[in-house]
């Protein structure tokens, strides 16, 4: 189980056929088979040292999200596990991604928050809504405002420096999943 708090970004380090190598970020030790979530997505630590950890992705984790875009020197967000004591400060997710969205509108306000529209695909309309949640790249997010085809977030200048969401460019692929418990109330809906 996870939040949606991000507590890391990482480099990618390499990515060699289905594996990427990206730089140890953490303080405690990490070993093999523990799962940490990069941009959203679950993966298994293969391999670590104290400079660095490798993780192999499936075909499937390249289908469904952001990884196949993803080169040498770019950054993934990272998050643990929550702890079963842990306060639950973000929403519940669980990495596993739903899709992937565009970013058709990135601009600074007044005020230093950064707005973000994201366009997706219109079957997903009833799982997003006004001042929900919603997890993009990782990072726990309320949806401000929703139309047909696209919402926008709005990020403050703290997510804006630990995230990788202000290194996006117009057009960047980015991870999504959408409300654990708005997905369980739809499909009730449809029974």
């Amino acid at each position: 189980m996870f939040t949606g708090l991000v507590t890391h970004k990482t480099k990618i380090l390499s990515i060699t056929d289905n594996t990427f190598t990206v730089e140890n970020v953490f303080d405690e030790p990490l070993w093999v088979w523990q799962s940490i979530a990069h941009d959203g997505a679950c993966m298994t630590v293969g391999t670590r040292d104290e400079n660095q950890y490798s993780f192999f992705a499936m075909q499937e984790s390249f289908d469904k999200t952001n990884f196949g875009k993803k080169s040498a020197g770019e950054s993934f967000n990272l998050e643990m596990p929550m702890k079963a004591w842990a306060s639950l400060d973000g929403h519940f997710v669980t990495w596993h991604i739903d899709t992937t969205w565009t970013i058709s509108q990135k601009e600074l306000s007044d005020d230093g928050s950064l707005k973000l529209v994201c366009s997706f695909d219109t079957k997903f309309d009833a799982l997003v809504i006004p001042k929900g949640s919603i997890a993009l790249n990782g990072v726990s997010l309320t949806v401000v405002d929703v139309m047909e085809w696209w919402c926008s977030v709005r990020l403050i200048p703290q997510t804006q420096t630990d995230t990788n969401l202000w290194d996006l460019d117009l057009w960047s692929v980015i991870n999504i999943e959408f409300d654990m418990l708005g997905k369980y109330l739809v499909k009730r809906g449809r029974e």
